[in-house]
């Protein structure tokens, strides 16, 4: 709530009362007196108007869909009522704008009501940040009917959004970059396939024969044999790391580095199914949750609980994503890769640490 005073109003009927004070004071009387009186119930009155202006107004708001993907522009509706019989003069309106993009409404513009009336506002809307969050219409300006204060209050009823995150290349770069993931997906540096391939070594004592290469030795006129490839598309899991969520979930900084870890983590999954290699993903939703993704219908599936479903329901299982991460930070796998993708990161400390 925040209260605006305009001194034009406030002088006129401070001017106003001092006046009808002097009056009645010099010449008495039930006329004096009446007019006093009325001054002296003009700010109770106009603050009885502006509660039951709020009181009978109603707000609603919607998007064409319900789940939306940032950056995608879709119809947004709101819907102004008011329900009582006082009229509504000049109510002004303010929206998200630091978190999503209206285009056909201004921030700060003014609507009128009649009692009983309804009206309509159509626009465009995109939204900035993967997550879940309120957008649209934030805050109402009331005045009062002799223009002494301006009072803003937040909506009746705000509107949440279910907003997923851009499928990008970001997480491919730094992972084919950082890691040497090949085409063919994952390679282990301790484990080998049984069956020999197509590399081959000089003949060592306590090779099997079924390994030499006949043609190669004949050519050569030592003994050689065939080496095993390393073993491919090892197995692949993901830990998120998620932040706690702080007191004020709609906080605009959480909101960015929850966008970026959300958009990270996606583009790790769906960078993984590409390759045919799957991955299990663990995750905070209330609880700890795992989502495997290893085809094009389950990596839809997780996309479309990504944005909404990760949250610690407890500090128990804050603490048990935390030891997963401290565990796997400490050990070597050989048949499979951890992945912790950190939302948080501390200074200096990179957002994505692969355990192999």
């Amino acid at each position: 709530m925040k209260l605006k005073i305009h001194k034009r109003g406030i002088i006129a009927y401070l001017m106003g009362l001092v006046c009808s004070v002097i009056f009645a004071s010099f010449y008495g009387g039930p006329v004096s007196y009446v007019w006093l009186y009325g001054m002296l119930l003009i700010i109770p009155f106009s603050c009885f108007y502006t509660l039951l202006n709020y009181k009978f107004l109603n707000i609603f708001q919607e998007i064409e869909v319900h789940k939306v993907t940032r950056g995608e522009e879709h119809r947004y509706r709101v819907l102004f009522e008011n329900a009582g019989i006082l009229p509504i003069h000049r109510m002004g309106i303010f929206t998200l704008s630091d978190r999503c993009n209206l285009y056909e409404i201004e921030d700060g513009q003014e609507i009128s009501l009649a009692g009983h009336e309804k009206q309509e506002i159509f626009s465009g809307i995109s939204c900035r940040y993967a997550g879940a969050y309120n957008i649209g219409i934030d805050r109402i300006a009331l005045s009062d009917p002799f223009y002494i204060y301006t009072i803003e209050l937040d909506v009746p009823y705000s509107f949440r959004a279910i907003v997923r995150p851009q499928i990008t290349d970001v997480a491919t770069k730094f992972l084919d970059i950082e890691n040497l993931i090949n085409n063919t997906g994952l390679k282990s540096n301790r484990l080998f396939e049984e069956i020999p391939g197509s590399d081959i070594r000089a003949y060592q004592k306590g090779d099997s024969i079924n390994t030499i290469n006949w043609k190669v030795s004949a050519r050569l006129g030592d003994l050689v044999v065939r080496t095993p490839d390393r073993m491919e598309k090892r197995t692949v899991t993901i830990l998120m790391e998620a932040a706690k969520q702080p007191d004020n979930q709609e906080d605009l900084e959480f909101l960015k580095q929850r966008d970026i870890f959300l958009e990270f983590v996606v583009s790790a999954a769906w960078h993984f199914g590409q390759q045919g290699v799957p991955v299990r993903l663990i995750y905070p939703s209330g609880d700890v949750k795992e989502s495997i993704v290893d085809s094009g219908e389950s990596f839809l599936d997780f996309y479309s609980v990504v944005a909404d479903d990760i949250f610690y329901g407890s500090e128990k299982t804050f603490k048990e994503i935390q030891r997963l991460s401290s565990e796997r930070r400490m050990s070597s796998y050989d048949n499979e890769t951890w992945i912790i993708i950190k939302e948080s990161p501390m200074e200096g400390e990179s957002n994505c640490l692969i355990c192999d």
